[in-house]
């Protein structure tokens, strides 16, 4: 990965912890290790997730489906976790 790409990186994963440590704040969720807390990391992880995919498809000139996103995810899932049931 080239150091571009790697502060790229770090930038977004910077943001989206402060949005985590925001959200905890905001759902006064104290135990990190709980459930709730899971649940608040995923739903910022999936909404940046979703932020890249629109900022993509702006570029390229293709429409933004939020529907396809989903679909698209859920065969992302399911082959990263046939790639782990076969290692």
């Amino acid at each position: 990965m080239s150091n571009v790409r790697k502060r790229a990186m770090e930038a977004v994963l910077e943001a989206a912890e402060q949005d985590i440590e925001d959200t905890f704040k905001e759902n006064e969720i104290a135990d990190r290790q709980s459930e709730e807390a899971d649940e608040a990391v995923f739903d910022v992880a999936i909404l940046y997730a979703y932020r890249v995919f629109v900022r993509i498809c702006e570029q390229r000139g293709i429409p933004a489906d939020v529907h396809l996103f989903a679909e698209l995810s859920g065969d992302l899932a399911d082959e990263m976790e046939n790639d782990n049931e076969q290692n």
